[in-house]
This record gives structure tokens, C-alpha cells and sequence, in this order.
């Protein structure tokens, strides 16, 4: 609930728009220079302690995880990409082979065949 009420207060200064790059880096910034508080909860009933500085470490590890993932995945696009030209160069060549017996047909314009994997 804390973290909430902190993001909320901040994510037009740094999420929100057009945003230069490194802007999200200046909320953990934020984020870590903020001192530990106390506030109620449970309606008043029990105290709990806010702890910006472990907020920030989980924030980080979970960006790390996710910054992980995706190098993982973009490794992947090479090999997709080799697939696809692959895929696509057999329905090209597929085309053409069919109209040398059709002669009487013109073979589909360039944008049918790309228009199946855009």
C-alpha cells in the first residue's frame, strides 16, 4: 500500500509520457533516498515498518530477472527469423514453380505472398 501511494505520487515525474531514458532508474533513485516510516495498518489496529531500501533491492532483482528473460528470448529471433525466410522462400518458389506450368496465369504479386507473415 505504501509503495502504491509513493508510485502514484511520482509515475507523472517519471513513467507517464515521453520519458528520456534512465527515468526509471531516478525512481529507485527516489526510492532509495527515502528513510523508513512507520504506518498503520489494519485500520489503525497494528504498525508496520516501511522499508524503502528492500523495496528498491526487490524492485532491481525483479528488472533483473525480467532484463534475463528477454535477452534469452531475443536470442531466439535469429533462429525465427531463419525459419520464417525459409518458410517464405518455399511459397515464393512454390508460386513460381506452379505458374511455369500454368502459362496462361500470372503469378500472385509480391504483397500476397508477404501479406501471409506480416
Amino acid at each position: 500500500l505504501w509503495l502504491r501511494r509513493f508510485y502514484g505520487e511520482r509515475v507523472k515525474d517519471f513513467f507517464d509520457g515521453d520519458q528520456p531514458f534512465g527515468k526509471a532508474d531516478d525512481f529507485i533513485d527516489a526510492l532509495l533516498r527515502t528513510p523508513p516510516s512507520l504506518i498503520d495498518m489494519d485500520g489503525g489496529r497494528s504498525v508496520g515498518l516501511t522499508d524503502p531500501l528492500m523495496m528498491a533491492e526487490r524492485i532491481i532483482s525483479i528488472r533483473s530477472e525480467i532484463a534475463d528473460e528477454w535477452i534469452e528470448l531475443m536470442g531466439e529471433v535469429k533462429e525465427d527469423h531463419l525459419r520464417l525466410n525459409d518458410v517464405l522462400m518455399r511459397v515464393m518458389m512454390g508460386k513460381a514453380h506452379e505458374s511455369d506450368f500454368e502459362s496462361s496465369v500470372d503469378p500472385p504479386p509480391v504483397d500476397d505472398v508477404f501479406g501471409a507473415f506480416e
